[in-house]
């Protein structure tokens, strides 16, 4: 039988908006460090990358700790960045932000909320064989999909079978994340994280590179945070 958690409302509760707050100011510190640093060196950092860095790292903390507010800051994120990257030309992962992780996230800012029983909060589960292998077929079928239509929109893209690659493992790992498994963090680790953590240093995008490497670091935490979160629900 599946666990059952208490009811939480879509604005979460005291301590969520306290948490989130501070992920807020951490972030916005981390960002500053990291701005400072690379000014130093000769690197500038955008408005742009800035304020994705902030609200990405913010999102990114919250959704280790099952933070209701993990959603709202990643929807900001998700439209700041999607900006950046089709400016520097990084057409799928650009594009992914707006037609897919500003509108799965609104789904599972509810999901989170109510999707448990009883319109409860949603607890943390595993997949099942049959459902590790839908997913790796979503992520081959994305891949290969997601390639030829970017092909044909745009001329020549760049690194476009690389791109396309992390948008693919990106969306699976997403999907997996609204609905609480814990083997989202397994994709968001491999496919995502370290592939993007390269892809942005051979485009000469330190700042991108950084917040990957964080984002590893909190996608390994949250691996372990959401084991033991089901190991407590599960009694």
């Amino acid at each position: 039988m599946p666990a059952v958690r208490s009811k939480l409302a879509l604005h979460g509760t005291r301590s969520d908006k306290k948490e989130a707050l501070v992920a807020l100011l951490g972030s916005w510190l981390i960002t500053e460090l990291y701005s400072r640093i690379a000014e130093y060196l000769d690197v500038r950092t955008s408005t742009l990358e800035y304020v994705s860095l902030v609200f990405s790292f913010a999102c990114v903390w919250l959704s280790r700790t099952e933070n209701i507010y993990s959603m709202s800051t990643g929807i900001v994120s998700s439209v700041v960045m999607g900006v950046f990257l089709l400016r520097i030309e990084l057409v799928g992962q650009g594009w992914i932000q707006f037609v897919y992780y500003v509108p799965i996230q609104i789904v599972g800012w509810y999901q989170w909320s109510k999707g448990g029983t009883g319109r409860t909060e949603l607890p943390v589960t595993s997949l099942r064989v049959r459902g590790w292998a839908y997913h790796i077929g979503l992520l081959l079928a994305t891949w290969v999909s997601t390639r030829i239509a970017f092909g044909m929109i745009y001329e020549n893209p760049r690194l476009i079978w690389w791109d396309t690659s992390i948008v693919a493992a990106s969306i699976v790992a997403q999907t997996l994340m609204t609905t609480k498994k814990v083997e989202c963090w397994i994709f968001w680790i491999v496919p995502v994280n370290i592939s993007s953590i390269a892809l942005y240093l051979h485009t000469d995008v330190p700042a991108f590179a950084v917040m990957y490497g964080i984002f590893l670091a909190n996608a390994v935490w949250g691996w372990r945070s959401w084991v033991r979160a089901e190991r407590i629900d599960a009694g």
